[in-house]
């Protein structure tokens, strides 16, 4: 995509790589002729800017094309080449972290798991991802390759300037320890470090369903409860960071009467306690044991065992997982009445993956009052689903690259030209 502002020190040549660059990538194979007429500017120009990019491996020929209806040679096509780099996506869970090396198209072709306890201190997860990464690094291509940078993402309100968790419900112990700063100075490769939903917010808006949309809501409801938002292209965080903390509102002030949701309710504050995927497990076992008419078997009660008989048809757990739809609907009515977004993007670590669910969340959205909003948005299951935090850590390494409104020139010229 064509972009017609930047930041950085100003040099219309490196404006003018960048942007062919991109348009490359989005839009390649092409040849110069098709770029010099897209962008407008001279062949010759146009001619140099590619001999560049050729030489530093970005972009590569892969042969002509056809002949235009005038005749004539047959071009030469150029495409993006994404293996130019590299990227390093990193999640981090409270028993639980993903890494994965990636290409310049967020492509996965090395991937780790390193699990620990729920309790251990970060600053001991840090050194293990430490020497995860490493060995990452060492794979035969990435040691060629360019390092574009490790993205990072990670439960908590985030604060930017000194790259670590400034604020959070459950990790207390996390707070104030500088991720970024830890991983940059042992790695010495650009370290970004964003809250875990903004991030898979990110990846799931430039990798996911919400590719061909500039307005979007993603509503996670796994192991928290947030939603991540993007405006005419942009992630928006907010003045403290804080944006989309939904899992905080309290229940009293959005539904009438517990009754209409008895079997989740078990005197919850707020709506990430209610929702929490753990909470459906509890749910099942407590109605059970109080001899529930179901096929479920109190010792063998597990989120999938829940969906798999709500889809069968067990009155009990379809009562269930409308309940839980139910309350979904709720947020998903207030995020949209409020942000009129284009898509509503429903993720999680196991529920959104159920056809049911979200057809039972379509149904409640439809019941709303305000009926245009309702019928301009789209509501959708996440796509990226277990990857969709390593690659929104990748998304934020990407972004002002390849993706973002604004081009990031400073950071352009030290990682291309170096």
């Amino acid at each position: 995509m064509l972009r017609s502002v930047g930041y950085g020190p100003k040099s219309l040549r490196d404006f003018n790589e960048l942007n062919l660059l991109r348009y490359i990538k989005e839009y390649g194979p092409l040849s110069r002729a098709e770029l010099a007429k897209a962008y407008k500017i001279s062949k010759a120009t146009v001619s140099e800017i590619v001999a560049m990019l050729l030489e530093s491996s970005f972009i590569r020929e892969i042969g002509r094309g056809e002949t235009g209806k005038l005749g004539g040679r047959r071009p030469i096509l150029l495409e993006f080449n994404s293996m130019a780099g590299y990227c390093i996506g990193v999640e981090i869970k409270r028993d639980h972290a993903r890494l994965a090396l990636m290409d310049l198209d967020a492509n996965i072709i090395e991937k780790s798991l390193i699990k620990y306890q729920n309790g251990t201190q970060l600053e001991v997860i840090l050194d293990r991802i430490i020497e995860q990464i490493t060995l990452l690094k060492e794979n035969d291509w990435a040691s060629e390759a360019i390092p574009m940078g490790i993205g990072v993402s990670i439960p908590g309100l985030i604060d930017y300037t000194k790259g670590c968790i400034s604020e959070s419900d459950t990790l207390k112990d996390w707070e104030d320890v500088p991720i970024k700063q830890r991983l940059k100075e042992a790695l010495q490769i650009d370290t970004f470090i964003e809250n875990d939903v903004k991030a898979m917010t990110l990846g799931e808006f430039h990798f996911g369903h919400g590719r061909n949309y500039r307005n979007l809501v993603y509503l996670w409801t796994g192991d928290g409860l947030g939603a991540g938002i993007v405006i005419n292209g942009q992630l928006y965080r907010g003045v403290s960071a804080s944006s989309g903390e939904v899992g905080f509102y309290e229940l009293g002030y959005y539904i009438r009467s517990a009754e209409e949701f008895n079997l989740l309710f078990n005197g919850q504050e707020n709506f990430a306690q209610i929702l929490s995927e753990q909470g459906l497990v509890e749910a099942a076992r407590r109605a059970v044991e109080n001899n529930a008419r179901t096929s479920l078997n109190n010792g063998e009660i597990t989120l999938d065992s829940i969906l798999q008989s709500a889809e069968r048809k067990d009155a009990f757990a379809l009562e269930l997982i409308s309940q839980y739809a139910g309350l979904v609907g709720i947020l998903s009515i207030n995020l949209i009445n409020t942000l009129n977004p284009e898509i509503l993007i429903i993720g999680s670590e196991h529920v959104s993956k159920t056809p049911l669910l979200i057809k039972l969340i379509r149904e409640k959205v439809k019941k709303d009052q305000l009926h245009i909003p309702i019928k301009s948005v789209d509501i959708e299951a996440a796509l990226l689903n277990e990857y969709a935090g390593v690659l929104g850590s990748a998304a934020l390494v990407l972004d002002d690259i390849f993706y973002n409104t604004y081009l990031n020139l400073r950071r352009y010229r030290r990682l291309f030209k170096a």
